[in-house]
């Protein structure tokens, strides 16, 4: 079975810009935690989109 890796980064960077937002009023610095480790998983999942792209035009 193959994974589908890229929803599941996409998912992530939902997650963690959500939890950042949920948590701003417990402490300040949650939404800059959440929105960059959300950041990551977005650029993972471009990086994983790309290298799919790449696949597709060699075959």
């Amino acid at each position: 079975m193959k994974k589908n890796y890229i929803s599941i980064f996409l998912l992530l960077d939902a997650a963690l810009t959500m939890a950042g937002l949920a948590l701003q009023p417990v402490f300040d610095s949650a939404l800059f935690i959440g929105a960059g480790l959300g950041t990551v998983f977005l650029f993972c999942a471009i990086v994983l989109i790309g290298k799919r792209e790449k696949q597709k035009k060699t075959h």
